[in-house]
């Protein structure tokens, strides 16, 4: 408080824009110096103004200690002059009685009789003035609730007495009950209680987040993990930095902890860090350490011990430190409440709580997390799966070993042969052992293969000078042993590297590929020009196997170089080249179905499938998983599938493609490599979005983003995070969307986008910038949805000001004009029209007009809610601005529109509502007939707008203008054109308007 107020109407202005502040310790400490100047000033009604603002304040600070002391002082008015105390405040003084006994109770110094003493004052007062007492026994019912004494009979003297208007909230109430089932292991009974709340029937400042909370373990309990989830995604963003919250915090900490998502605890942690220097609610404070210690002990359990972890300010914390920190600290606490109940019950239940063991395996929540480091040592598993499933596919068990090396070399070159994913294993152990004295028996071939094992290796992570390096030993060391075919197979590979290792640059990539070419066109030459004659049986499949090692560089190479080109007639002749040698590929290596050969079937589905071939690519991928399943080379299997459904899916077979996913990941065995069922996870929920499977795509899409976070895929799992929001709001998860999308922006997230150093305006946007402005932009229409304006507002704001500074302004005209919406949606006029002034600007260099009329149309309704006729002019003039707009800019009209018709028409609607709310009956009407004259010309005399255009129409004429027979007739019509255009509930709505109009 900057300054102290010197009159009642200074004290009561005060007042008012302290409770339109933030809930928090800053606000009751504001609260607490009115109070203090009201006392100074002398007029006991504002002193009691300021103690009931004073102990509201408390309540949204979470400092329930303070409660007596505040509550004392308003009694003692109370009793010196009732006079003093308005409606409200006589009613509020009533109220808070409970709010003290929670201050109490939460107190472990204030004696079990002062609490006893007070409910029995609180019920002497309570009958003086009439009231029912079953706040009263709501009151004893907590008491015993704590002390673990009788509780189920003051349950029952509670909870079976009907509710006064003194009773905590329908919605407050039915947690309190929800909680006594969950702890006498009622899970479904409590969750019952907890329905309506969930459903949207009870709410208040409290809930749904903390019944959310409170539900977590239950659903778990009950395998229901998907609301497990969703209570947690949205329950959170409401605790989120709440002192007040510490209960709810801890619950969600707890949830973290049994789920597998411990790394996800530590950054809630790291969000709530002055939740630990909290002391103004010692109860709340004890459940929150003990959260926190289940965490911490999970972490150190699973050898995570010696992690940096979040904790108290002014100290480096590890998770071992600070579990065992909290620990003594939560023990002590506990000891006090049971020296003052005078047994332990408290410490009983903190026991319980800290035995508490995982619940689910591994719970992908959908959100951005860290994903931490597996420790040198782990426990096994001790908690059932989320998604536990059997597979029917053949495994091929664990290789042995052999302690022989020509044994383990073999093994390992006819893994090679294959592709057995379980070749590396093999190779590591050669690898490893190359140097010991029983390898110098083995053949000539031996080092030029370890060459080209660690050239492989060395591609697999974009290493391309190290694999050059290994695949030009390789050829050095075929030649000096005489292999021509593996020679000239180990020249192809280099090649071929010489190309793809220029990946990041197009130009060069074509370039090279250009000069690799006639490379590759000799040696392919060379490879098959080498004598057949003499050669047994399998040095002919070794020299067929090395003339497929040419061909498929030929394919890879021609392949590169397609999707590298610049310029459209390069791309389509290397778009025939590599179509040509695939297929030669595939001829040269049919008879046998060789690995190669069956690779080429599958880069041909892959480009036909993408490139209007949807046909050939699924008889291609077909092969491919013929010579899987015939070969027995089940490992392979999956991307076969996967590349069958892309072929599926671009024949609009979306449901034979998502079976085929599924079935490739029911049937994976276990050998395959985890990353390679992640592309599977993700085209499934890709998919599934596309076809409103939305659970699907939800499952699916959290999975894939889970899996590309342990791969190290950045970028790709929050593209997929991207999706995922956008599948939670398709579905009516908008909560758990605006989760998921925010932790995509959280500054302290592990892929959290960075400005490059030294960015400067007019700078090209980069792909990870470009995906950030996207998810920012999806960000505010989920909360706007959600029905928080502003925040959305600061998304588009922060969105602007990052697209300011790209050549291409239409996203800035596009953000500046969302930005514009949200400020008028939240109240705050003065940003709305300096954003629209904004849009407009950067509209007049890069027209976004659909976003821009959008605004428009906002801000003139908005504009008449809050101000009514007085704001007339103004609302009218954006409505104006929007038929300037569509005059001034035909072209960008014509071009975003979905019709210019249509956005004329819903000007012309909104035009109706403005005239409505001011009062001007003729005119809306008239602007509802012309809204369903421009849908008709335009040709949209079936869509939904325009009937309801009609109802508008009908309610002005009957009610307004009281013309009802005319209002009736007009329904009578628009019920049948909705009837006759299928819509069935329009109709219904058409019907029930006419049939209320008398």
């Amino acid at each position: 408080m900057t300054t102290t107020p010197t009159t009642r109407d200074e004290f009561f202005t005060a007042l008012r824009e302290n409770r339109d502040r933030a809930k928090g310790r800053a606000t009751a400490a504001i609260a607490e110096e009115l109070v203090d100047a009201a006392e100074s000033f002398g007029d006991p009604e504002v002193t009691v103004s300021t103690l009931i603002e004073l102990m509201r304040a408390y309540y949204g600070s979470g400092e329930v200690v303070k409660y007596p002391v505040a509550f004392a002082r308003l009694l003692q008015l109370w009793d010196a002059d009732q006079k003093s105390f308005d409606e409200y405040e006589a009613h509020r003084l009533f109220w808070y009685f409970k709010w003290v006994t929670s201050g109490l109770l939460s107190t472990p110094d204030v004696p079990l009789a002062s609490i006893r003493g007070w409910i029995a004052e609180m019920r002497r007062r309570y009958q003086a003035a009439g009231h029912d007492l079953q706040p009263v026994h709501a009151q004893e019912y907590h008491l015993a609730a704590q002390l673990g004494e009788n509780e189920q009979l003051a349950y029952e003297l509670w909870a079976t007495r009907g509710r006064t208007r003194f009773s905590d909230c329908a919605a407050c109430e039915a947690r309190q009950r929800a909680a006594h089932h969950f702890r006498l292991g009622e899970d479904e009974r409590g969750l019952a209680e907890l329905r309506p709340t969930f459903d949207g029937g009870h709410s208040c400042d409290d809930e749904p987040h903390s019944s959310q909370a409170l539900a977590l373990l239950p659903l778990l309990r009950l395998g229901r993990t998907e609301e497990a989830r969703a209570a947690h995604l949205t329950g959170y963003r409401k605790v989120r930095g709440q002192e007040a919250e510490l209960v709810a915090l801890g619950r969600h900490l707890v949830f973290c902890a049994l789920t597998g998502n411990a790394a996800r605890g530590l950054e809630l942690l790291a969000q709530n860090r002055a939740s630990f220097g909290f002391m103004g609610a010692p109860a709340d404070r004890l459940e929150f350490l003990t959260a926190v210690e289940v965490l911490l002990s999970r972490l150190v359990e699973t050898g995570h011990g010696g992690l940096p972890c979040p904790g108290p300010l002014g100290t480096e914390w590890t998770v071992a430190a600070l579990r065992d920190d909290v620990a003594v600290q939560a023990a002590e606490l506990a000891a006090r409440f049971d020296v003052r109940n005078g047994n332990d019950a408290v410490s009983t239940r903190r026991r319980e709580q800290l035995a508490l063991r995982p619940l689910v395996a591994q719970l992908n929540l959908g959100v951005q997390t860290s994903v931490l480091a597996r420790p040198t040592e782990t426990l096994a598993a001790d908690a059932p799966s989320a998604d536990a499933s059997s597979s029917d596919a053949p495994t091929t068990g664990s290789p042995e070993l052999p302690e022989d090396f020509a044994e383990l070399l073999a093994e390992a070159r006819r893994l090679d042969r294959t592709g057995h994913p379980r070749g590396k294993t093999l190779w590591d152990a050669v690898i490893q052992r190359a140097e010991d004295a029983d390898a110098a028996t083995a053949d000539e071939s031996f080092g030029a293969e370890i060459a080209s094992e660690l050239a492989q290796r060395a591609a697999q992570r974009d290493d391309w000078a190290a694999c050059a390096a290994h695949l030009g030993e390789a050829v050095e060391l075929y030649a000096k042993a005489g292999q021509d075919a593996r020679t000239i197979a180990a020249e192809a590979r280099v090649a071929w590297c010489a190309v793809v290792r220029e990946d990041a640059d197009g130009a060069a990539a074509a370039a090279e590929a250009e000069a690799a070419w006639p490379v590759l066109d000799e040696l392919l030459a060379r490879v098959e020009a080498l004598p057949v004659d003499g050669l047994d049986t399998e040095e002919r499949c070794e020299l067929l196997s090395r003339q497929l090692v040419v061909r498929h560089c030929r394919v890879f190479t021609a392949r590169h170089a397609m999707h590298h080109a610049t310029e459209p007639e390069q791309h389509a002749r290397w778009s025939a080249t590599f179509t040509t040698e695939a297929q030669g590929l595939i001829d040269k290596g049919a008879g046998d179905g060789w690995a190669q050969s069956a690779v080429a079937h599958e880069v041909l589905a892959e480009f036909q499938s993408t490139h209007g071939a949807a046909v050939e690519g699924e008889a291609n991928a077909r092969r491919a998983l013929e010579i899987f399943e015939e070969k027995g080379w089940y490992w392979r299997i999956p991307r076969a599938r996967l590349l069958l459904a892309l072929a599926l899916g671009g024949q609009d077979r979306h449901t034979e493609a998502m079976g085929e996913l599924e079935r490739a990941l029911t049937q994976a065995p276990a050998d395959v490599p985890a990353e390679e069922l992640t592309p599977l996870h993700r085209m499934l929920g890709a998919m599934a979005l596309q076809t409103r499977q939305y659970q699907t795509a939800v499952r699916a899409l959290s999975e894939a983003a889970a899996r590309l976070d342990r791969e190290g895929q950045a970028l790709d799992a929050r593209e997929t995070r991207l999706q995922l929001g956008r599948a939670l709001c398709a579905q009516g998860s908008v909560g758990d969307a605006v989760a998921v999308l925010e932790s995509l922006l959280d500054p302290a997230a592990p892929t959290s986008p960075q400005p490059p150093a030294g960015a400067g305006t007019d700078r090209a946007p980069s792909q990870s910038e470009q995906l950030t402005a996207q998810i920012r932009a999806d960000l505010a229409g989920a909360l706007v949805a959600l029905g928080e304006p502003r925040d959305a507002a600061v998304q588009y704001l922060q969105l602007a000001d990052i697209a300011g500074r790209w050549p291409d302004k239409g996203l800035l005209t596009s953000a500046a004009a969302g930005a514009a919406s949200t400020l008028a949606l939240a109240g705050d006029w003065d940003g709305a029209k300096a954003a629209l002034e904004r849009a407009l600007e950067s509209n007049r260099a890069a027209p976004v007009l659909p976003d821009l009329t959008d605004a428009l149309r906002t801000l003139a309704v908005e504009a008449v809610d809050a101000r009514g006729a007085d704001a007339a002019d103004e609302a009218l003039g954006y409505l104006a601005e929007a038929d300037r707009l569509r005059e001034e800019y035909p072209d960008a009209a014509r071009e975003q529109f979905r019709s210019v018709d249509v956005d004329l028409a819903q000007c012309l609607d909104t035009r109706g509502r403005v005239y409505a709310a001011i009062g001007r009956p003729e005119q809306a009407l008239t602007a509802f007939e012309q809204t369903v004259a421009v849908y008709d010309r335009a040709g949209y005399a079936t869509s939904p707008p325009r009937f309801e255009a009609q109802r508008m129409a009908a309610l002005i004429e009957g009610r307004a203008l009281e013309r009802t027979a005319e209002a009736r007739a007009r329904l009578d019509k628009a019920a049948a054109e909705a009837d006759a255009a299928g819509l069935p509930d329009a109709a219904s709505t058409l019907r029930r308007l006419r049939n209320g109009l008398q």
